[in-house]
């Protein structure tokens, strides 16, 4: 369902497109674009800055925060010499057509990326939002690898690894902290559930305890 819900945002950024032009939403996927991949990058080096924490959602917060940050800045460079200085003019149908097109592509890696955050969150191991699809995120994933790897090969840097290994192993360290916290969890419930050592009578103690006083019968004094 979550796949399906990707074509529904997508329409609706196709839908938003329209209303802007070819030449605003092809500035607007490139900054998308750009964010989301220095989101992917560089959140091992964002979630080591002091003061941001160790939690379950230090990974969402990290991504998210870069993502927006450097879409703020590109958007405002872009419209400040590109798209609020000069507007192309384009046939209809291509204007319609094109800024359509590149509206779906923008508004499903928008919603793939989002589907991200919410998976290395706490929240998608809910039993509703488990029911929706965000319990597993293979199909949306494939859309930033796509784009990220489209941005290594456009830059020509010779990447340690590549987009599926980044994402794959942030997926893997945020199962690994997850299965500690169950781990931790599940210990803490056994403790809660056992008595205090003081409560346990063992068989030591037991012979330990005197045993019940004589009965004296004063008739036989």
């Amino acid at each position: 369902m979550v796949f399906w819900l990707g074509i529904l945002v997508g329409a609706v950024f196709a839908w938003f497109a329209v209303r802007i032009g070819f030449y605003g939403m092809w500035a607007m996927l490139f900054n998308i674009v750009i964010s989301v991949y220095l989101a992917i990058y560089l959140q091992p080096v964002v979630v080591k800055v002091p003061g941001l924490g160790d939690t379950l959602y230090t990974n969402a917060l990290a991504m998210m925060g870069t993502a927006i940050a450097i879409f703020l800045i590109l958007h405002g460079i872009s419209y400040t010499f590109l798209t609020g200085q000069l507007v192309p003019s384009f046939p209809k149908v291509f204007n319609t057509l094109g800024s359509g097109f590149l509206g779906f592509l923008a508004g499903f890696l928008v919603w793939s990326f989002v589907s991200l955050l919410v998976y290395v969150t706490p929240i998608s191991q809910n039993a509703f939002i488990k029911s929706v699809g965000f319990g597993k995120f293979q199909k949306t994933s494939t859309c930033i690898s796509r784009w990220c790897g489209l941005v290594n090969a456009l830059s020509l840097q010779d990447r340690q690894y590549s987009a599926e290994e980044t994402i794959g192993q942030l997926l893997k360290s945020v199962e690994e902290r997850r299965q500690a916290e169950m781990a931790m969890r599940a210990r803490a419930e056994e403790q809660i559930k056992r008595p205090e050592p003081e409560d346990v009578e063992t068989e030591a103690t037991k012979r330990k305890k005197p045993g019940p006083a004589p009965e004296i019968d004063f008739e036989d004094i």
